[in-house]
């Protein structure tokens, strides 16, 4: 029998769910909004909806994350749609500005 690495090893159940409880209380009473897109979460909503609360890890356990690591609030959807990828960092394209104009 082999039994799996230490660090794909899956917390208790019980364990995670008290560490999500304490992260959406946390996250509740500050009124931390959705660390993936920055929008508001809805604390009291259905949990089955797409923008009620879910914790997100940092760093995805399929990636060598740790179970019991950086949780952080996030929508359900925006959540599934991460995935195990991690979180790349928006960039903004900077248009070039014409130095004279055509139209005199």
């Amino acid at each position: 029998m082999v039994l799996p690495s230490k660090k794909h090893r899956r917390i208790n159940n019980y364990a995670y769910r008290d560490l999500t409880k304490a992260l959406k209380r946390k996250a509740q009473r500050a009124n931390e909004p959705c660390w993936i897109c920055g929008k508001p979460i809805d604390y009291t909503g259905d949990w089955r909806s797409k923008w009620s609360f879910t914790a997100d890890h940092v760093i995805p356990i399929a990636l060598g994350g740790n179970p019991r690591g950086e949780l952080r609030p996030a929508h359900r959807s925006c959540n599934s749609r991460r995935g195990d990828t991690t979180r790349k960092p928006k960039t903004r394209r900077i248009k070039p500005v014409e130095r004279y104009s055509r139209n005199w």
